[in-house]
């Protein structure tokens, strides 16, 4: 408590069915029937992106090498009229021979592991690396495929259309890493992979992340980082909100490229954001013949990206919390006028002022997350 006797000494879009009358009901049906089939007449015009002869290479095209095995992965168009995949292979020992089929796949499909005569850890004379190059091509109703081995795409043409071209090394894995779950902090998910038993050939670490939104749909990775052999851990400070779900596959991988992952979930755990820093407060009485005075609060801004504001508090006789003012997550400051001072055994007193910080995301309780209590302490 500070004294009045110390104040001088402080400062549909809509449906096509819906509008169609049931005169044209008939030929409205004939439309889809044709629409439908997929004939030499949908291959017409080549610059339609539509079109399956002139549209390029399966989209997506990424390999996972492992123990004398690529794994072959695509995007499957969901295109009308495509039949089935074929997968070529050939090694870059020599980039003059053709590409071998090494794989057909019926659609719809997006993966093919080749096994075949796979090779790990090749290397030329030189000692480099050697890898497998892979293209993927898509076979019509018709018995049409594109593209053409036999006259590939060129990109001197235009439109420009580029046979996607993939490179990987087999090889045996690394161990996978041990992943656990670091202690909680604020918008953070910490990463531990302690203990490694690095293998001669290891190279780094890769970190991928998807959020999950609880939907059953594919998560979507995206590699985040690659972490050098000393750094045994990945923070993981990307967060809005409390309670935002990711999942985080950690990658250890050999110098051949090859990886052995570890799958493992987190949430942002349900903290309240830091106590406000340097709060201050500065009492200004209205008049000698009057008890009330004003005061004015002021303090550093939190940085939280979820903070939502402040909350003002004082203390009665009895020493009990109340709560007074609120601020916005932008501000540093305010002024409550015309306050009572506190009277203890007779004595009016400057009352004791206090402050927290509180997020945007209540916790599993249904409260507010808020800051422990910072106290405002008087100006000199």
């Amino acid at each position: 408590m500070y004294s009045f006797h110390s104040f001088f000494r402080t400062q549909s879009r809509r449906f096509l069915l819906g509008t169609a009358s049931t005169l044209c009901l008939p030929l409205f049906l004939t439309i889809i029937l044709f629409a439908g089939c997929t004939n030499s007449e949908d291959f017409a015009n080549p610059l339609d992106s539509e079109n399956l002869r002139t549209a390029g290479s399966p989209k997506g095209l990424t390999l996972y090498p492992g123990d004398q095995q690529v794994r072959v992965t695509w995007t499957d168009a969901g295109q009308e009229g495509i039949k089935t995949y074929r997968i070529y292979r050939r090694s870059t020992a020599n980039s003059e021979e053709p590409f071998e089929l090494v794989g057909t796949v019926d659609a719809p499909a997006s993966e093919f592991v080749d096994t075949q005569n796979i090779e790990n850890d090749r290397r030329d004379a030189q000692g480099r690396p050697l890898a497998y190059e892979y293209r993927i091509s898509y076979i019509d109703i018709n018995d049409v495929e594109t593209p053409d081995p036999d006259n590939p795409p060129s990109v001197t043409e235009d439109p420009v259309r580029v046979w996607q071209t993939v490179t990987g090394i087999p090889s045996v894995p690394p161990p996978a890493p041990v992943v656990t779950i670091g202690a909680q902090t604020d918008l953070t998910v910490k990463l531990f992979w302690e203990n490694y038993d690095f293998p001669h050939d290891f190279s780094l670490f890769r970190v991928y992340i998807a959020k999950d939104d609880g939907t059953a749909k594919q998560l979507a990775f995206r590699r985040v980082e690659e972490v050098k052999r000393d750094q045994l851990y990945y923070f993981d400070v990307v967060f809005q909100k409390d309670g935002e779900a990711k999942v985080y596959r950690v990658a250890a991988v050999d110098e051949f490229g090859v990886e052995a992952i570890t799958t493992i979930s987190a949430t942002s755990p349900h903290l309240p954001p830091a106590p406000p820093q340097n709060v201050t407060v500065i009492y200004a009485r209205r008049s000698f013949f009057n008890l009330k005075y004003d005061v004015q609060i002021s303090w550093d801004a939190n940085t939280e990206r979820d903070l939502a504001g402040y909350q003002i508090y004082t203390k009665d006789a009895d020493g009990n919390l109340l709560p007074r003012q609120k601020a916005g997550r932008r501000d540093t400051g305010l002024i409550i006028p015309g306050e009572d001072p506190v009277v203890i055994d007779q004595q009016a007193f400057f009352r004791d002022y206090f402050i927290t910080a509180f997020d945007d995301t209540p916790g599993p309780d249904g409260k507010r997350d808020e800051s422990e209590l910072a106290e405002a302490m008087p100006l000199q």
